[in-house]
């Protein structure tokens, strides 16, 4: 029982925390490194350059204020009530984050400025950066809901896969594989989509901030795990 509770905290919590970290830390990185290459037009904005940062740090304080829905401001007292609840941390989450950076595009951002787009400049207004981070933002809460649905127990892709276990092994095998395929359809639609609207508004600069805001809500992601 301890090897198997090691073996879980390894396999689950550290290695999936700190693989999540990695992608977090990775797209803030990328972030950056477009955006020193992108948001130097002809104004020389360095608040759009510094624009990633931002939406990371905003994304932090989202999650640690999305926590108090639980402890404090709806407090959790029987079992049957953590699933819905973290389940609403996550749309909560979402909303507020849509609203900080609401507040902070507007803030921090220049009216208009000018990005590098394969060697042409590119006029972009802030409006549509919010949009670039927020069709990100959404497309991960998709990506969370369809992930919930295909590996709850409470619905019914996983009760039909244990159904299948009935008549044997390679029936197992063959629906689960099949249901795994199916699984995927929806997410890669929602990348595709907000790559797609990202790019139209802001070339490689959109596409990176709408990936930062798909993982800014990261933290109640992990909490939920």
């Amino acid at each position: 029982v301890i090897a198997d509770n090691v073996g879980d905290n390894v396999g689950d919590i550290a290695g999936m925390g700190s693989d999540l970290f990695g992608s977090y830390a990775e797209a803030s990185c990328a972030a950056l490194v477009v955006a020193s290459i992108s948001s130097f037009g002809i104004n020389h904005e360095f608040t759009a350059m510094l624009f990633p940062l931002i939406i990371s740090s905003v994304g932090l304080l989202v999650c640690l204020l999305t926590t108090l829905f639980a402890t404090d401001f709806f407090e959790i007292k029987l079992v049957k009530e953590i699933e819905p609840a973290l389940k609403k941390q996550l749309v909560i989450s979402t909303v507020l984050m849509i609203v900080g950076i609401a507040i902070v595009s507007w803030i921090a951002l220049p009216s208009t400025f000018t990005i590098f787009n394969f060697g042409e400049q590119k006029v972009v207004k802030n409006w549509q950066l919010f949009l670039c981070v927020s069709v990100g933002l959404w497309a991960g809460l998709i990506i969370g809901f369809v992930t919930e649905y295909y590996t709850s127990n409470a619905y019914s892709p996983v009760q039909d896969v244990a159904d299948s276990c009935r008549t044997g092994a390679a029936t197992n095998v063959i629906f689960g594989l099949a249901l795994g395929y199916k699984s995927v359809i929806i997410p890669i639609f929602a990348i595709a989509i907000s790559i797609f609207v990202s790019f139209s508004f802001a070339a490689m600069y959109g596409v990176a901030v709408a990936a930062l805001g798909m993982l800014s809500t990261i933290a109640t992601g992990l909490a939920i795990d």
